[in-house]
């Protein structure tokens, strides 16, 4: 009896051994099948057929995979000793002709992420590039790219105890035709405060971009006696006076009249009775402004007479190239507008390429949302001592259009402002001739005859009330 008790005892323990051991086995098995992507598991054969470009796109492969099967590998953090924070950064593509632009953003508040020395792999076709954000600004910018797909991936970063990555890739057709469409460029525009102004904002005015009496007087008296002699640390009002007085004292008072009459400039009892004088300033009179002109009392600007603004909303940067709103902007045309004159605005242009071309203008776009205008948006291209003075005409010529055909894409009537010197010399105007055109020439009757003018600036140093100093002025012909 012990023995058949014995017997049963083994059995049943032999029957418990196998049923354990199954169960582990079903375990193993089930474990092996969870580790495998649901996506990659579901979807195989259907990889066969497509390429990685074309999965992307179905949503197929996403983020980590399509990474590590293009060998493209984030940083590693000992989290087990640090606390981590990550941000999900939103890679967002952009092409205007020949270029690719690169922003990366934290994709909770679309802000670019600076300070982050991001690496991007980019691929197109058989072809793997690699890139760096070196200048840590959030965007990589790659300005001559050959037409065709391009895919863009970014490997993690780690920058104090906080990690960066993107959960997909992002594709673009690159092509070599321009649209002369809106960019979205409103996470670039910086405000002064985020740059360093005495570099950027540099416009200067050229020496012969203007004829006026005292350059006359230099010009027809080479021997000055010591009396005669103008103090150089004078003001410009104050030197001008004294050329006026000197005029009208001179001994050699008529040639100086016919030298400053074959340049456009009268001397004052001449003035109201020529019919030249009289004509070229009949018109619409106005004004064009910048933060220079400090704070304004349109309401007394308005009474005086002035018609219309013309406002500065921003600048490209002399120097770094950034695109800066004009820190009075907005001031400016909520209360010009306000005050019942008619308005328009300017840009001025350091563009080097008809990409910049088309930023800027997309730029003035972004900023005139919600705003109704009367008057023309203008480019404004003149001398800066920066990196729009050293392009040849032909491009500038290429910037200037793609920036007026962008502004007349857009619906607003588009115009271009410089100097006689640029007009005659720096832009083949003539080929402008389809959009208004701005003149500055400071003298009493222009004679600026290269092309026809719609709008005349004739000094900048006109006062009116609501405005302190000098202020630009204009004649609308």
């Amino acid at each position: 009896m012990l023995k058949k008790t014995n017997l049963y005892l083994l059995i049943c323990i032999s029957l418990l051994a196998l049923v354990i051991l199954s169960v582990a086995v079903i375990r193993v098995f089930a474990l092996d099948a969870s580790t495998q992507p649901k996506e990659l598991a579901d979807n195989s054969s259907l990889f066969e057929s497509v390429s990685n470009l074309e999965a992307l796109d179905l949503g197929l492969i996403d983020g980590q995979d399509l990474r590590e099967m293009n060998g493209i590998e984030g940083e590693s953090l000992d989290v087990a000793t640090e606390q981590v924070q990550d941000v999900n950064v939103a890679i967002s593509l952009r092409s205007i002709q020949d270029d690719l632009k690169i922003k990366l953003s934290d994709s909770s508040n679309e802000t670019l992420i600076t300070g982050v020395n991001f690496t991007v792999t980019i691929k197109s076709g058989e072809k793997t590039f690699t890139y760096t954000d070196s200048d840590m600004d959030g965007i990589i910018y790659l300005p001559y790219v050959e037409a065709g797909d391009y895919t863009v991936f970014l490997s993690d970063a780690v920058v104090n105890n906080t990690r960066y990555s993107a959960d997909r890739s992002q594709t673009i057709t690159v092509t070599d035709s321009i649209a002369y469409a809106k960019v979205d460029i409103k996470d670039e525009i910086k405000t002064e405060s985020e740059i360093n102004v005495a570099e950027e904002d540099t416009k200067v005015q050229d020496v012969d971009e203007t004829t006026d009496i005292s350059a006359a007087v230099e010009e027809t008296d080479s021997t000055p006696s010591e009396e005669e002699t103008f103090d150089e640390g004078i003001s410009d009002e104050a030197e001008d006076l004294l050329a006026q007085i000197e005029a009208e004292t001179n001994a050699s008072e008529n040639e100086k009249k016919i030298a400053g009459a074959s340049s456009g400039t009268l001397t004052a009892p001449a003035i109201a009775s020529d019919p030249q004088y009289v004509s070229s300033h009949s018109g619409v009179k106005g004004v064009d402004v910048s933060k220079h002109n400090g704070n304004i009392d349109w309401g007394a600007v308005r009474a005086s007479g002035i018609d219309f603004a013309i406002i500065r909303c921003g600048y490209r940067g002399s120097s770094s190239g950034a695109l800066v709103v004009d820190p009075l902007y907005y001031q400016n045309i909520i209360a010009a507008q306000g005050a019942g004159l008619s308005v328009g605005v300017y840009f001025f242009s350091q563009a080097v390429n008809v990409a910049e071309a088309v930023e800027e203008a997309s730029m003035v776009i972004e900023l005139l949302k919600g705003y109704s205008i009367q008057m023309p948006v203008y480019i404004d291209v003149e001398k800066s001592n920066g990196r729009g003075d050293v392009i040849s005409v032909e491009d500038r010529n290429a910037c200037i259009n793609a920036f007026l055909v962008t502004i007349q894409n857009a619906g607003y009537q588009a115009g271009i402002y410089s100097n006689k010197l640029w007009f005659e010399n720096r832009i083949s105007t003539s080929l402008f001739l389809n959009y208004k055109i701005w003149l500055a020439q400071y003298v009493d009757i222009p004679t600026y005859t290269a092309t026809r003018y719609d709008m005349w600036q004739y000094t900048s140093k006109g006062s009116i009330p609501g405005i302190a100093g000098n202020v630009d002025m204009n004649v609308i012909r």
